[in-house]
């Protein structure tokens, strides 16, 4: 009997006799390991928490003047309320800092220091935080200054406009009779002064609602009272400006605002002492900001002292620790060479029991893996290896009536594939049969449309017809600007028909089957055009967004869309002898989850549900004989299915019908 996994029990068994000699070489180390982990262990616990400390606070005091800089800066209450919120989970982590891991002269410092910094914080986030909600009231204070400017200029103009005018008539009748009377004299100089009162009010106010909406803008306080000492000059001016215009009643709005700004200008609220108020703010803030940097170069200070001793201490334990690691370093180099002689003894014994007969296994199987028969493997011994060449020899066999197997199916194969270029060619075949019957279709359908197209023609010819009489009729007057206009006219007449004609070329034409970017609308449009004379605009109605696209081709898109609108209008014609009838054709188009839905409804005559289970099958057809081919929902059906959509019907006779296609969105 065999005996299973025999060269596992011998491996297992060598590496067992090298582990347990491993073993033994390392108890020898685990002393000196110990007296090294005893040093270690003394300066993570003494000296390391000290260097700690110092690398925390030096990330702490640094956030900190970056926080405490931003809450000072803040622009906005959502970025103060972020600074503060960081500076607040911070500062706890300062003061938290253990005890043991500095002196208690250093600790007491250190937190009588932090409790300063934390005040100054809170100083710092009470000054921005009433910076910022006086900066709002400057805001809308800014706001309403700029509407007051806005109403007194359009106030003030009318009237500068009016006394202009009114200047320009006395200015005219003085240079025709160069004379004027007293009164008219009178009237000349009171509109003249009145001119120049109001635009030096106009100047000056503008100066002054200017100079309030800037002043939150200055930095210094020199430019804030050079401000305020202009407007107080310029309000002087504004009153005696006002107690001029009073005789004239048509300044009473103008002068009430101008009055108006005295609210803005006195007080202890105006946008100046705002102003003053808010650098007073600012430089609180510079000012805690600098204490606050003197306040964590103390700290830092203290921790230093401390992080000096811890060196000196570790210093001592780091020679300790070399001394240690150089005796583990010496026992480790006998343990390695130790290990090492065993490992190639091992080795040695693997290569000659196992590798070499293992080679010669894999050797045959790689022959076999290309296709190459072997003879049978004699291999020795009743291992695995064994095992495995008599494994290797039935595959041997195995292949030998495989390959025997597989002549008999290339045969096969070769016949099938003649099956398959034979089916290639019918399909090649139907498919060229299904685009000449494709355009078959377009062509009859344009063969319907031929008396509304001739239509279509013949007025614009009438026209140009007509114009060209007209404009040959206006040149021989010496009438150009009216011959002009009947060139342009038969111009807008031709493009008219040569956009008709590109669009009737476009859709005779083959198209190919590739899809892309269509716009739904466009193609709507560009079909109805092709039904101008057989389809009164007042029967249809679109509803499809213009920027609505479909993965589809325009031309072919625009074939069913014919198709479909061809089908309404041979139905709706069935109709047109029924009392109370009005014809409607509805064109709409929406985006579901997955799809665009698009959707052409009638009111015609409608269909049975026999005639709907036949409407895509070829050549069926409800119209009279020589009417249609029975092509058009067959191959309107074929299209949408190459765009990848889907086509429904439902019908009611007398009520008509719906044709919904869905189609995928670009």
């Amino acid at each position: 009997m065999k005996k299973r996994h025999s060269i596992a029990l011998r491996i297992f068994a060598l590496f067992m006799a090298l582990g347990c000699i491993a073993i033994g070489m390392v108890v020898s180390n685990v002393v000196t390991l110990q007296h090294l982990a005893s040093s270690s262990e003394t300066w993570g616990q003494k000296q390391l928490p000290v260097m700690v400390a110092a690398a925390k606070f030096a990330e702490l005091g640094g956030q900190i003047t970056t926080d405490a800089t931003h809450l000072a800066l803040a622009k906005s209450a959502s970025a103060l309320q972020e600074a503060n919120q960081s500076l607040q989970n911070t500062l706890p982590k300062l003061s938290s800092l253990d005890p043991q891991k500095l002196s208690p002269k250093h600790h007491q410092e250190m937190q009588r220091l932090a409790s300063e910094l934390k005040e100054n914080i809170r100083k710092i986030y009470a000054n921005t935080e009433q910076k910022l909600l006086i900066q709002e009231r400057q805001q809308q204070l800014r706001q309403q200054l700029y509407w007051a400017q806005i109403d007194f200029v359009d106030e003030v103009i009318p009237l500068t406009e009016e006394s202009q005018f009114n200047l320009g008539l006395l200015m005219d009748k003085l240079e025709k009779s160069q004379v004027l009377s007293k009164s008219e004299f009178a009237s000349l100089q009171f509109e003249s002064n009145s001119q120049s009162q109001l635009l030096k009010l106009e100047a000056d106010v503008n100066l002054v609602l200017d100079l309030l909406q800037r002043v939150s803008l200055f930095s210094s306080q020199t430019d804030i009272l050079a401000a305020q000492s202009m407007i107080d000059e310029t309000m002087v001016t504004i009153y005696q400006q006002i107690s001029a215009l009073k005789p004239l009643p048509s300044t009473v709005t103008i002068r009430q605002i101008a009055s108006q700004l005295n609210d803005h200008v006195t007080g202890s609220n105006t946008p100046i002492q705002r102003a003053l108020r808010v650098l007073s703010l600012d430089e609180g803030n510079q000012e805690l900001l600098a204490q606050n940097r003197a306040l964590i170069q103390s700290i830092r200070q203290f921790i230093s002292e401390a992080v000096r001793e811890a060196e000196a201490q570790a210093t001592n334990t780091a020679s300790s620790i070399t001394d240690i690691v150089n005796t583990s370093r010496t026992q480790l180099n006998v343990t390695i060479g130790t290990i090492a002689i065993l490992t190639i003894f091992v080795a040695l014994y693997l290569k000659n029991q196992l590798l070499s007969r293992l080679a010669t296994v894999l050797r045959s199987m790689r022959h076999l893996a290309q296709g190459e028969l072997q003879t049978p493997l004699k291999i020795a011994g009743q291992d695995e290896v064994a095992s495995l060449a008599h494994a290797t020899n039935v595959f041997n066999q195995t292949a030998r009536q495989l390959r025997q197997r597989t002549s008999a199916l290339e045969e096969k194969n070769h016949q099938l594939l003649d099956e398959i270029e034979q089916r290639q060619q019918a399909e090649n075949n139907l498919k060229e049969t299904q685009e000449e019957l494709v355009q078959a279709a377009k062509l009859a359908v344009l063969g319907q449309l031929t008396s509304g197209i001739v239509h279509e023609f013949s007025q614009p010819l009438a026209a140009i017809r007509s114009n060209s009489y007209l404009a040959s009729q206006y040149l021989s007057k010496q009438q150009p600007e009216q011959a002009q206009e009947k060139l342009d006219r038969i111009e807008r007449i031709t493009d008219r028909a040569t956009k008709l004609c590109q669009h009737l070329k476009s859709f005779a034409r083959k198209t190919d089957d590739v899809t892309q970017r269509t716009y739904v609308y466009k193609a709507v449009i560009n079909a109805i055009d092709l039904f101008t004379e057989s389809l009164p605009e007042d029967w249809v109605t679109i509803d499809i967004p213009t920027d609505l696209c479909v993965r589809a081709n325009e031309i072919r898109l625009e074939q069913v869309l014919v198709n479909a609108i061809s089908n309404s209008l041979d139905a709706i014609q069935q109709r047109l002898g029924d009392d109370e009838f009005h014809p409607s054709i509805s064109i709409s188009a929406h985006q579901s989850t997955d799809w665009i839905n698009l959707c052409i409804t009638d009111n015609g005559c409608g269909m049975n549900q026999e005639q709907i289970d036949q409407i895509f099958e070829p050549f069926f057809t409800t119209k009279e004989v020589g009417s249609g081919l029975g092509l058009g929902m067959s191959i309107t059906h074929n299209i949408i299915q190459d765009f990848g959509g889907t086509i429904f019907v439902q019908s009611e006779i007398n009520k008509g019908t719906e044709v919904m296609v869905c189609l995928k969105p670009m």
